[in-house]
């Protein structure tokens, strides 16, 4: 029998041919899409980072009035403590109970207290309230009063709109200074006619007296029918407007706007 003989360069390619085969069988020749026989890993979703305690911003408006939607306590410190006031929903005059806003805390369980002016003495207390038991909003409007130029300026957003002559306390019943809020608007015959056309209750009170006219000693913007009170010391505390002034800020002011009274 004749001897076959197979050209050198086929006999290389044949080899090749069944390394590649053999290769095949054993798996090195796999995709490397996953096997769906192994097991799939799954990444879990990171927890969601707990809540930073600390001071927050409220929003981009210059001043917030809290309005209670209940009864509450104002505590000394945010997330509870001593209580420091006790405050109903409505004032008795019927309209809801409102504080000035300072400052807006979230605390470690992730809850808002904010810190807010209290309408009480001694003036400028203050104390933290919860989140959830009132209304927010913006304010933008605020009243400046100058005890040394007599005179009251209306603001919007820090830019004067307009400014007043007005009366203020004697030299022995002084206007009391510093930062307060409206926290009533009354008119008769809500209230006496003494106080012309409004009255606009604010947080503060007479440092001298403790009580004079209809109230508590609480001191107010009211109007007056008398203009020789403008420009002079002839209250007991409050600071008396024409009435077309007073009627103008309380048609124009929402309860909790900032008054600030310098010497």
């Amino acid at each position: 029998m004749s001897q076959l003989k197979i050209p050198v360069g086929r006999l290389a390619a044949l080899l090749a041919a069944l390394l590649a085969a053999v290769l095949a069988v054993a798996g090195c020749g796999r995709s490397t899409a996953s096997d769906p026989a192994a097991p799939a890993t799954t990444v879990a979703p990171a927890a969601p980072a707990a809540p930073q305690p600390g001071r927050i911003r409220l929003g981009d408006a210059s001043a917030y009035v809290a309005v209670a939607t209940t009864d509450l306590a104002a505590h000394a410190k945010p997330g509870g403590g001593r209580v420091v006031g006790l405050f109903p929903q409505t004032t008795p005059w019927g309209s809801p109970t409102p504080f000035l806003v300072t400052q807006a805390y979230r605390d470690a369980a992730g809850d808002t207290w904010l810190k807010v002016l209290l309408p009480r003495r001694p003036n400028g207390s203050v104390g933290w309230i919860r989140r959830e038991q009132v209304r927010l909003h913006p304010v933008d409007y605020e009243v400046e009063v100058s005890l040394s130029a007599r005179t009251a300026r209306l603001l919007r957003d820090g830019r004067p709109l307009r400014s007043w002559r007005v009366g203020i306390g004697r030299s022995f019943t002084p206007t009391p200074t510093g930062r307060f809020y409206i926290t009533v608007k009354l008119r008769p015959p809500q209230i006496s006619a003494v106080y012309g056309a409004w009255a606009l209750g604010l947080s503060g009170y007479s440092e001298v007296l403790e009580q004079f006219g209809t109230g508590d000693g609480q001191i107010a913007l009211h109007g007056t029918t008398d203009p020789s009170d403008l420009g002079n010391r002839v209250s007991n505390g409050c600071v008396r407007l024409d009435n077309q002034a007073i009627t103008s800020l309380a048609e124009t002011l929402p309860l909790g706007t900032p008054v600030t009274i310098r010497a």
